[in-house]
């Protein structure tokens, strides 16, 4: 399952852990769709260089 969203086993581990315990069956019912959101954000974010005007 690991290999269909690309994350780390230890990842979705994590993530089920961590928000099951923010919200419960909710969290886990979210934790694998909200890691790979989470992913997908931090590799899409700038490296923080500033456009030079």
């Amino acid at each position: 399952f690991s290999e269909a969203v690309n994350l780390h086993p230890l990842v979705i581990i994590l993530s089920v852990v961590i928000f099951g315990g923010l919200w419960g069956f909710w969290g886990v019912f979210f934790a694998i769709p909200l890691a790979t959101l989470i992913k997908a954000v931090i590799h899409a974010w700038p490296d923080g260089q500033i456009a030079q005007e």
